[in-house]
């Protein structure tokens, strides 16, 4: 492609900006727990020198809650690194099933998302030349839309397919009429344009569709630019 810097545009920003908010709110709820639980075990330790007897129960629930809290922080930092690193390279090589892993684990951090499942396919894995900052981009505000009308409650199936030999569809199964109103409005035509993906849905079905190029290389001149 001509010109991949300019798939980075203001609606990249604003998406980017969008998902380190949620980060950076689920890693301040992790250290609130943390400040929380070990003021606790400070109380605790001023009853035992004062001689009131303090149960061990109570002591060994507080270090779990701790240790609990630094392994969901650990791994909130593994998906922000995941995320961040997308932006290494405006086009690169991936898989479907990564970026729709990384995605998901995202969404999860806003408190009204529901349950997503991955449902894997037969033979070799999705793999595509595309920017994959855009296309989790498109995914993820899927998956918000999805979520803010359907509730957290809600579950959702994704799988790829391979449509033809030079595309490969993102199904979600269980997106409503609701959400087909406002999905994809006009920043997120413009953003699946610059890769050359192409979004629609059928009613019937309550399935969103999302046609992807195995290769942005193939598109054709001027489509690289939202």
């Amino acid at each position: 492609m001509n010109n991949a810097k300019e798939l980075f545009d203001y609606d990249s920003l604003a998406f980017f900006g969008r998902v380190n908010a949620s980060i950076s709110h689920e890693l301040k709820n992790v250290m609130a727990i943390i400040s929380e639980t070990a003021g606790l075990l400070g109380d605790l330790s001023e009853m035992a020198r004062g001689g009131t007897a303090v149960d061990p129960d109570m002591l060994t629930s507080s270090t779990d809650s701790i240790i609990e809290e630094i392994q969901r922080g650990f791994s909130t930092i593994r998906q922000m690194n995941r995320f961040a690193h997308s932006v290494d390279s405006p086009v690169v090589s991936v898989n479907l099933m990564e970026i729709l892993d990384l995605v998901r684990n995202l969404s999860e951090y806003l408190s009204f998302t529901g349950k997503t499942n991955l449902l894997a396919g037969e033979g070799a894995a999705p793999m595509a030349l595309t920017c994959p900052f855009i296309l989790q981009a498109i995914i993820y505000q899927a998956l918000v839309q999805t979520s803010q009308n359907a509730g957290p409650g809600a579950e959702l199936d994704i799988s790829v397919q391979s449509k033809n030999e030079s595309t490969w569809r993102i199904i979600f199964y269980g997106f409503n009429l609701k959400e087909f109103e406002v999905f994809p409005d006009d920043r997120i035509k413009r953003m699946a344009a610059s890769i050359g993906a192409s979004i629609h849905w059928d009613r019937s079905s309550d399935r969103l569709e999302i046609d992807v190029p195995v290769s942005l290389e193939s598109l054709p001149s001027g489509t690289d630019s939202p």
